[in-house]
């Protein structure tokens, strides 16, 4: 993880290097790994994360990412009507991760963990 100071905050800054493909997969892959347990337990279907595609699939939807500079999307496609239900950003300020819907504020979280963390929350549980 990095650390968020003025510092990293700062070559972030200069470099336009907010966050690191690598380490959100890898983070994605430990939130699927204990989800599959628990679904697993309950006979449901598995999620899969596709690295390639960045995008995983639930059992009753599909979440995808991109990243775009200072900007984390998400994005949630039901998979009933193939629809787009929504989605949230993740913006990295510097010494912070704002969490926002729309122009909405959910949430400020110090590290990328906790920021993906809240927002599949958010997109699983909260968004309809």
């Amino acid at each position: 993880m990095v650390d968020k100071n003025w510092i990293n905050a700062y070559v972030s800054k200069i470099s336009g290097k907010h966050f690191e493909l690598l380490l959100i997969q890898d983070i994605i892959d430990s939130f699927i790994e204990m989800l599959n347990v628990k679904l697993n337990d309950n006979q449901q279907s598995k999620a899969n994360f596709n690295k390639e595609k960045n995008e995983i699939s639930f059992p009753d939807c599909l979440i995808s990412f991109k990243i775009q500079g200072p900007t984390l999307s998400l994005s949630k496609v039901l998979k009933s009507n193939y629809q787009v239900a929504g989605g949230i950003k993740i913006f990295d300020t510097g010494l912070a991760y704002h969490l926002k819907s729309g122009a909405k504020l959910i949430e400020e979280v110090e590290t990328i963990s906790e920021a993906l963390d809240r927002a599949l929350s958010y997109l699983l549980l909260e968004l309809k």
